[in-house]
């Protein structure tokens, strides 16, 4: 089975990267620029998972994933906010949403990568 991530990010470059490091591993790869397409495209199309980023335009990602956690659709799709910000309340925020949290940087692609084959794995091994 192929499983099928959402990525949310307002970085086209960062989309990209991470679009180019997941597909190769068998991956549905779905995008979204901020959080307003981010939550039509969950309900149009639940992913099973979605990486995003806390700043993007229409709305805080971290905003988006409480919404989603919120929806008994969407409340049980595992979440990873790929952020800048390493502030205690973001990283506070997204322990009491259960998402992951993976700070950008040189090694943030390669964190991600293992945090979706450890979280995707059930979902893989169908």
């Amino acid at each position: 089975m192929n499983a099928k991530i959402l990525i949310a990010d307002d970085d086209p470059g960062m989309v990209r990267l991470l679009r180019m490091a997941l597909e190769p591993t068998g991956l549905i790869v779905r995008e979204a620029y901020d959080s307003v397409s981010l939550l039509t495209r969950v309900q149009r199309e639940p992913p099973d998972l979605i990486i995003m980023d806390v700043q993007m335009p229409g709305g805080n990602g971290l905003s988006a994933c409480e919404m989603l956690a919120s929806d008994r659709a969407s409340a049980r799709v595992p979440v990873i906010i790929l952020t800048g910000r390493s502030d205690q309340a973001t990283l506070d925020r997204c322990t009491a949403l259960g998402a992951r949290h993976v700070q950008k940087g040189p090694e943030a692609v390669a964190q991600i990568k293992r945090l979706v084959q450890q979280i995707l794995s059930p979902v893989l091994a169908q």
